[in-house]
Parts: structure tokens; C-alpha cells; sequence
């Protein structure tokens, strides 16, 4: 059997190296274009939250809920769709111990879905710490999403920065798990309530029908 020459073989070890450490980034590469094109899906079904726009007055809302808007009727360009959850001190009923915010804002320009907004803040009475994080995605259906920017506050300070900074490699999966973890979550979470507030607003006036969404989203929880 004829050996290869030193060079030759040397050659093909570091183009077989080289070529498998391309599969990590490669794996790392599509699982995020699954993670963006769900997201991308998900941005196109909340924007339905259109429809909402045309009513005059919403006649309900689930438990724990409240909407605003962008703009005054007939004119309006955005809907922010707001959930809370507060926890009473157990030692004074009347006092507030941990309370938590969570809201979506989505503005459109005419039909398209212009800019997503996401914020959660939440405070702790006991050690007088209130934290706030916002994202905001400014171009939603555009191919990239990190290019949106995370914005933070709290007792340590504030920082902001886009989301194409977070590694994303073989050691760290920081988008990744950012968008798994955190931002398809609590898409789904609103996914979830804007479907129940717009069935809400379908069934008028049948108070037996409102009382089964409403039951329904709390068993969600809040």
C-alpha cells in the first residue's frame, strides 16, 4: 500500500479538522433560522391585534388586563396590551409585596406591522428594588431579528444593547437561548391572551360566552 507523503497527509488532517469544526457553527447557524422564522410567524398572527383598532370601546377584557392605544379613534396606529400580577404582603392585606408588569406594544403603518415592543417591570416593596426590560423591534418582518435592542434598568444602573451582541457559539448560546427561553415564551404568552380578548369582543352581548373565556384564560394564569 502506497503512503501518503508527510505534507499531503498533513494537509488532509487539518481540512478534516477544519471541516468538522464547521458543523458546531453550522448546527448553532440553522437552529437559529428556526428560532427567527417562528418568531417571524408569531409576529404575523399577534398582528391581528389589528382588528381591535376598530372598535370604539373594547365591551370586555380577561381578568387581570388592560389595553390602551396609539392614537385616538378612528386614527389609531397601535394597541398596547398590558397584564399584571400583584402579591399582597401577608402580614398587611393593604400593602403591596411583589408586584409584576408584563405588556406587548404593536404599532402598525397602515395594514403593516411596524414596531413590537416588549416591557416586563417589576418591583419588590420589601427591598425597594424596581427592575425594567424592554425590547423593541423595530423592523418585525425583516429577515434579521437581532437587530432589535434590549434595554435594562435597575438598582444596579441601566444598560442597552442589540441583540446581535449576545454570543452565539459552540461555548455560548446566549441568542439562542434568549429567544427559546424568554421571547418565543412570551410571545406565545400574548399569542394566547389576544386571541381570548378578541373572541371576547366577537361574542357582543352572551354573558355565558364571556364567562367561559374568562374562566378559561385564568386558568392560565394571569
Amino acid at each position: 500500500m502506497e503512503h501518503l507523503p508527510k505534507y499531503r497527509l498533513l494537509l488532509l488532517l487539518n481540512l478534516f479538522f477544519w471541516t468538522a469544526g464547521l458543523f458546531p457553527e453550522t448546527g448553532i447557524s440553522e437552529k437559529e433560522n428556526r428560532l427567527d422564522k417562528e418568531i417571524l410567524s408569531l409576529y404575523r398572527d399577534i398582528a391581528k391585534a389589528r382588528d381591535l383598532l376598530s372598535y370604539e370601546n373594547l365591551t370586555s377584557l380577561p381578568a387581570n388586563t388592560t389595553i390602551s392605544f396609539i392614537g385616538t379613534y378612528p386614527n389609531r396606529t397601535g394597541i398596547r396590551i398590558r397584564k399584571y400580577k400583584i402579591d399582597p404582603d401577608p402580614q398587611n392585606k393593604n400593602k403591596i409585596k411583589h408586584s409584576e408588569e408584563k405588556s406587548i406594544l404593536l404599532e402598525f403603518n397602515g395594514s403593516v406591522l411596524s414596531r413590537v415592543e416588549v416591557l416586563v417591570v417589576t418591583e419588590d416593596t420589601e427591598i425597594e428594588q424596581k427592575t425594567k426590560t424592554k425590547i423593541s423591534d423595530t423592523s418585525p418582518l425583516d429577515e434579521s431579528l437581532n437587530d432589535m435592542v434590549i434595554s435594562f434598568s435597575g438598582l444596579d444602573g441601566s444598560d442597552s444593547f442589540p441583540l446581535s451582541s449576545l454570543r452565539n457559539d459552540e461555548i455560548k448560546q446566549e441568542r439562542n437561548d434568549f429567544k427559546k427561553d424568554f421571547y418565543i415564551k412570551f410571545l406565545l404568552d400574548f399569542h394566547s391572551q389576544l386571541a381570548s380578548i378578541i373572541a371576547l369582543q366577537k361574542t357582543g352581548g352572551n354573558k355565558n360566552q364571556k364567562s367561559m373565556f374568562k374562566q378559561l384564560n385564568q386558568s392560565l394564569g394571569y
